[in-house]
């Protein structure tokens, strides 16, 4: 439930973009640099509205990621992407993902841990993990708008076959749909609206016994607009709707699985200025999660209330080579949970240092840094340690790039 309730947190803090000019450069490294900063262009937004690929034709981009995590042959967050630009107003374009993917999106496998709790009822490694999705985009421009239609599928198998007798079979699929516009809708005013249907599924089936089959829905709606106050000041709100919910059978057993409701607002403002950048604002976020009550446990209410969400960031191209990032994310959260058997309870605290990478614990200050070198284009967030550390970096056996995106413009 902790790990359902992160997802749907990191997607408050990662999720829009502004009205401004589309530089065929970033990735998933600047917009964690910049403070998780749901006020700035990047071409990371093709992730959850496809008609931003528009913008972005016959560009390669993707995520080298961070060196933590499971993966022994690589990165926490690895992704690659590409669009292409086939004629007319009309892109094309294509996505390989894993299981670590950062953000909600049809390119997220699993959200909701569909694999994880039937893992839990039917036995360990019964059904294996999905960890291989393919998402196909495109989108077509049109006068002073662009709309986008996008499908993603995964499928893993688990079967077992002896010699005599019956085996079993463990199955799981994702398949994902998404659609966006980006429209101009007057000379100062731009609307970015998109909406996603993510289906996580698993199933196994015994040598003997009864059929286990867990399901979910996942729908997400998005809505933003973009007003450019003057040439310098941008003012950008952005409102996010997520709601989550399925089924288990457990062997001719139905109970429903855990649900949850995600709403979110903010208001932020973009300043440029020649070569600087200062984008940011505040928010709020309301979550809601439901545990069904099982026979060792009561009914489990969670909600949590995020109020002020602080996403800052700065950006400043020094050189036409090389760019400086510092962002800064704090919240205030309430959380209350609420069982049969319990009253309410309220702890509200303080958080500066919240989601990173994957979910994880990140700094509240981030600094991050890019290379530009012709149409190939390198972005990091920096290690704050290295910054720490001095001299002692000299022979020092620490990571200096915390995480990196790569990217290419095609001429």
């Amino acid at each position: 439930m902790r790990k359902f309730i992160s997802i749907l947190v990191i997607s408050v803090l990662i999720g829009a973009s502004a009205y401004a000019q589309y530089k065929q450069t970033g990735g998933y490294a600047r917009v964690l640099g910049m403070g998780n900063n749901p006020y700035i262009v990047d071409p990371y937004e093709t992730t959850v509205n496809p008609a931003w690929a528009g913008y972005y034709p016959n560009f390669l981009f993707g995520d080298l990621g961070s060196s933590a995590g499971a993966f022994a042959s690589g990165g926490v967050g690895q992704f690659v992407s590409a669009n292409f630009h086939v004629g007319g107003g009309l892109t094309l374009g294509g996505m390989l993902t894993r299981n670590d993917f950062n953000g909600i999106s049809i390119a997220r496998l699993d959200p909701g841990g569909i694999v994880t709790q039937i893992n839990g009822a039917v036995g360990a490694n019964s059904v294996v993990p999905l960890n291989n999705n393919l998402e196909l985009f495109g989108s077509y421009k049109f006068g002073n708008s662009v709309v986008g239609l996008g499908v993603a599928y995964a499928t893993t198998t688990n079967e077992t076959k002896p010699a005599t007798g019956t085996g079993t079979l463990g199955s799981a699929t994702q398949i994902g749909f998404n659609a966006g516009i980006v429209t101009k809708l007057a000379g100062k005013l731009l609307l970015d609206a998109g909406a996603s249907l993510i289906l996580p599924s698993a199933s196994f089936e015994p040598a003997t016994g009864n059929k286990s089959d867990f399901s979910q829905t996942i729908i997400g709606v998005n809505a933003r607009a973009f007003y450019s106050y003057s040439s310098k000041l941008s003012f950008v709100p952005s409102l996010l709707f997520l709601t989550a919910s399925g089924t288990g059978d457990v062997r001719g057993t139905s109970s429903d699985l855990p649900s949850a409701t995600i709403i979110s607002f903010g208001i932020g403002a973009n300043y440029e200025v020649g070569d600087f950048l200062l984008a940011g604002g505040p928010g709020f976020a309301t979550v809601s999660t439901t545990q069904t009550s099982t026979n060792a446990t009561p009914e489990l209410t969670t909600s949590i209330f995020a109020f002020p969400v602080w996403n800052l960031g700065v950006e400043w191209n020094m050189t036409d080579w090389f760019v400086a990032r510092f962002g800064y994310t704090a919240l205030t959260l309430k959380t209350s949970t609420e069982t049969a058997a319990t009253a309410t309870t309220v702890n509200e605290t303080i958080v500066t240092s919240f989601l990173g990478p994957n979910g994880t614990n990140g700094g509240g200050a981030t600094v991050g840094i890019g290379f530009r070198l012709g149409n190939f284009s390198l972005d990091a967030t920096v290690n704050e340690d290295v910054l720490r550390q001095g001299l002692n970096n000299i022979g020092g056996g620490g990571a200096t790039f915390a995480y990196l995106s790569l990217s290419y413009s095609i001429p």
